[in-house]
């Protein structure tokens, strides 16, 4: 039935934008969410600062690293892996536009002063309990994350300090509280930004997933380059979390009102 669904929903958004849809013979899981990102989700050229894989390299190497089909990532299915492009470093989110997707099991969707795009609408009932769950753990991350900035800036880095603030938590050891805000940060998302209108992986899900693996792969990085005393890496590794963290933020503090709670402050 989900196959069947996904079918038709991007039937009739090929239809709209008048694109050739998928057959059912070349139908597979992948490629109805493939499908989905690319003719739903991101209709035209909406999101121009996102760059495929095969563009001209930036300054940055560890976006550009090779992600083996994200066999390694910390959740597989992100934007990169069914689009195979890459959002920027630090997301600017006015290229993020929330009015998406155009059409729903039901057709096009609905608009209103008081709900908006009714694909997207996520109710205070599902967001107010989100928070309350998760909203303390991802916080606390957050803040011994800016405290390992201080300690890796500083002139005399305290290592053994750094070490326990990206501990993966091993064995019987609880992992710190910035790796364990990892799987906190998935399931929150999911939480705020699963529309019960529209509960295929929308793009702002993908995205905020993408930018979760890039928190991983910093925090694990940086994990190896402090027990090697290795001061560059550590800091360029902690400059691309704080980015990625920060990338991610901006897309749920936007779901954050007042009514839910308070948005999370950035990483300095």
């Amino acid at each position: 039935k989900i196959v069947l669904l996904a079918t038709f929903i991007i039937a009739q958004a090929a239809s709209a934008l008048h694109v050739t849809p998928v057959t059912d013979t070349a139908l597979t899981r992948r490629a109805v969410v493939s499908g989905i990102a690319s003719t739903i989700i991101l209709p035209g050229n909406i999101f121009p600062a996102i760059a495929d894989d095969d563009a001209q390299p930036d300054p940055y190497k560890y976006e550009n690293r090779d992600r083996n089909k994200n066999k390694d990532a910390l959740i597989r299915e992100d934007y990169w892996y069914f689009s195979g492009r890459r959002p920027p470093r630090r997301l600017d989110i006015n290229a993020l536009p929330a009015d998406d997707p155009t059409w729903n099991a039901w057709g096009e969707c609905t608009k209103s002063e008081v709900t908006g795009n009714s694909c997207v609408y996520v109710s205070l009932k599902q967001r107010i309990p989100a928070y309350g769950k998760y909203s303390f753990s991802i916080d606390n991350g957050l803040r011994e994350y800016s405290q390992l900035g201080k300690i890796l800036r500083g002139s005399n880095p305290n290592w053994n300090e750094a070490a326990k603030l990206v501990d993966p938590g091993l064995d019987t050891r609880m992992p710190s509280p910035a790796v364990d805000s990892l799987l906190k940060m998935a399931l929150f998302a999911t939480q705020m930004l699963t529309s019960p209108n529209f509960t295929g992986p929308n793009r702002e899900l993908l995205v905020s997933r993408y930018y979760i693996n890039e928190c991983a792969y910093a925090l694990d990085g940086l994990a190896k380059s402090i027990d090697e005393r290795d001061v560059a890496t550590s800091l360029a590794l902690w400059e691309f979390g704080k980015d990625s963290f920060n990338s991610y933020l901006s897309i749920l503090n936007r779901s954050i009102s007042s009514k839910v709670g308070d948005k999370f402050d950035l990483v300095p």
